[in-house]
């Protein structure tokens, strides 16, 4: 056999082996079954870090492809760029496929409505109506699904997946607390809405990472007063939708804002809404700072329960959620990190996980989707776990 004949032979190469440039055309062996949508270049780190995270061990080259590393793109490019395989995202579930459409429309929805408020348009109640009911209803089918993907934050884009999400959350806590399903939908839209006035906020206050002054802080303050005008001009605002704009930072003390309304007049959805824009917001990344863990956000909402919350609710708003909520990072007994991707109502403590990483050996491991109430299985959480304590995207496994 000639070398140029040799030279342009496919040729078996461990993953570990692989190097920037090289042309890969299929996997040669793998611990799980995964498939190269389309044969192309490495031309990325990531690329050689996502094959061995996802079991792959060797893949076969075409060596008459090959580019020295100087001359490699530095960028994949669509028609060159090898596509890494990626098994669950194949293989999940049509529904699953519909709740990730679903959210980036309620995402696209919701970042057209304030860019129509900042040109001074009405707010549209008509179009979020649709929008809403979907969401109501991936709620009752596959709310773990969705919640999974509202784990993913955008540093920069807070105020949009702050609004979502609340109207999410308090979708979620209504259905716990078996309100009807019109009641639903009016709550998603007011967590929707309930920002609208921040609009109005200069951004260097609205963005400002330290302690506001006292005259910022009457500033910020004044977005609520903003939403209640803007939800005043609008059609089909419901009573509702204006409670969770208008109530949100008024606290069952009376210490809250704008009116300082206290007890009794507080209603079920202004008590609701107070729990729930609580918690997103300390559990949200900021540009400034990173969120907290759900369990630190619940001990909070336990501080101050009796005095800004109502006591009862937040109790049903943290069995609710699960003593585990869906997204978080948790340490099993093993040493192994894995993510809660679906609770367990019956056995909370012992949700469905998906294995990701060996703090033993301090290596990404081969995903796994793990039943901790399975019987047979010897897992157990030990506890809570900050991504960033171990460099893990968070993002990459919740996608």
């Amino acid at each position: 056999m000639t070398e140029e004949k040799k030279l342009s032979s496919p040729q078996l190469v461990a993953v570990q082996d692989l190097r920037i440039g090289m042309y890969v055309v299929a996997i040669g062996q793998q611990r799980q079954q995964n498939e190269i949508k389309r044969s192309g270049r490495i031309t990325q780190h990531r690329q050689l870090e996502e094959l061995m995270n996802l079991g792959v061990l060797s893949v076969w080259i075409d060596p008459s492809k090959t580019l020295a590393a100087a001359d490699s793109p530095n960028h994949a490019s669509p028609d060159t760029a090898i596509d890494t395989p990626q098994p669950e995202r194949d293989n999940r579930p049509r529904q699953e496929i519909r709740i990730r459409r679903l959210y980036q429309e309620a995402k696209t929805m919701q970042n057209k409505l304030f860019h129509n408020l900042k040109r001074g348009e009405p707010v549209q109640v008509d179009e979020l109506e649709a929008i809403a009911d979907e969401l109501v209803d991936s709620i009752f089918e596959n709310r773990d699904a969705l919640f999974c993907l509202a784990r993913i934050r955008e540093k920069d884009s807070y105020l949009m997946e702050h609004s979502l999400n609340v109207g999410m959350l308090l979708a979620n806590f209504g259905r716990f607390l078996e309100l009807e399903r019109p009641v639903l939908r009016e709550l998603t839209i007011g967590g929707l809405l309930h920002d609208t006035g921040k609009i109005m906020i200069p951004d260097h206050i609205l963005h400002k990472p330290g302690r506001l002054t006292e005259d910022e802080f009457i500033i910020m303050k004044s977005h609520v007063n903003h939403s209640i005008s803007i939800l005043k001009e609008s059609k089909g605002i419901t009573p509702v939708m204006m409670t969770v704009a208008a109530c949100h930072h008024e606290r069952l003390d009376g210490k809250g804002y704008p009116h300082g309304l206290e007890g009794e007049r507080l209603n079920l959805y202004a008590r609701m809404s107070t729990i729930v824009d609580v918690y997103d917001a300390l559990t949200a990344d900021r540009c400034y700072k990173a969120g907290m863990p759900a369990t630190a956000a619940f001990r909070i909402l336990l501080q101050g329960a009796g005095s800004q919350f109502d006591e009862e609710l937040v109790r049903k708003f943290i069995k609710c959620m699960g003593i585990h909520p869906v997204g978080t990072l948790v340490k099993l007994q093993s040493g192994k990190l894995a993510i809660v991707v679906e609770r367990n109502e019956q056995a909370p403590l012992q949700p469905k996980v998906k294995v990701i990483y060996s703090t033993i050996g301090q290596h990404h491991l081969e995903v796994k989707l793990l039943d901790l109430a399975r019987p047979g299985v010897n897992e157990t959480i030990e506890g809570v776990v900050d991504p960033k304590s171990f460099g893990i995207d968070m993002s990459r496994y919740l996608a």
